[in-house]
């Protein structure tokens, strides 16, 4: 339980004080820890843009790791976290994962956008959902992994995006959340 919360149960004016009442062993801080991040990894996302994969190289630095994770299909993602995060969910090259971006940009543009986004997708517009403030625009790729973007239905109309439309999908590094599933049973093999 978070110390604040030990804080306030036990009518504490500091943490320090309610931390002089709680002692744990070794075993019982990897316990701990171990619950939580057990837990943070069976929460719903409400991203539905997601690429199934495994890792495939891990750049550390000091502080923040790139991953590079290979989806199925063989498109690849890029991540940077913390590496703090790359010991708490255990991950080195093979690990089976899935990178989830909440929402990417996208461009109309004929040719590949220059920007300064680590992942950069072409596909065609599948579907285009929209009422009078917002659009929500589903770009698929070739592999049938699809995108959806959100954009003011203003956006939409200026760029003149219509439905079977070629457009460019593309997020940075830093929007790309890693998500470790322990219950999965698809073996590494199946990943080339």
């Amino acid at each position: 339980m978070p110390l604040q919360v030990v804080q306030k149960l036990l009518g504490h004016s500091t943490p320090n004080r309610a931390a002089s009442y709680v002692e744990f062993s070794g075993t019982e801080i990897r316990q701990v820890a171990k619950y939580f991040a057990d837990r943070e990894n069976h929460l719903k996302t409400s991203a539905r843009n997601s690429f199934y994969g495994k890792i495939r190289t891990i750049q550390q630095g000091k502080i923040e790791s790139l991953v590079e994770v290979v989806s199925v299909s063989g498109n690849s993602i890029t991540s940077i976290i913390t590496n703090g995060s790359l010991v708490r969910l255990g991950l080195k090259p093979g690990t089976l994962i899935t990178a989830e971006v909440k929402a990417p940009w996208i461009n109309k543009n004929g040719s590949v956008p220059v920007c300064s986004a680590d992942n950069i997708f072409q596909g065609t517009v599948s579907r285009i959902s929209k009422n009078r403030v917002t659009a929500e625009i589903t770009v698929q790729l070739a592999d049938g992994t699809e995108l959806c973007a959100l954009i003011t239905e203003k956006t939409r109309q200026l760029m003149g995006i219509r439905k079977q439309d070629t457009l460019w999908a593309f997020f940075g590094a830093f929007a790309v959340v890693l998500h470790v599933e322990q219950h999965r049973t698809l073996q590494t093999a199946q990943i080339r």
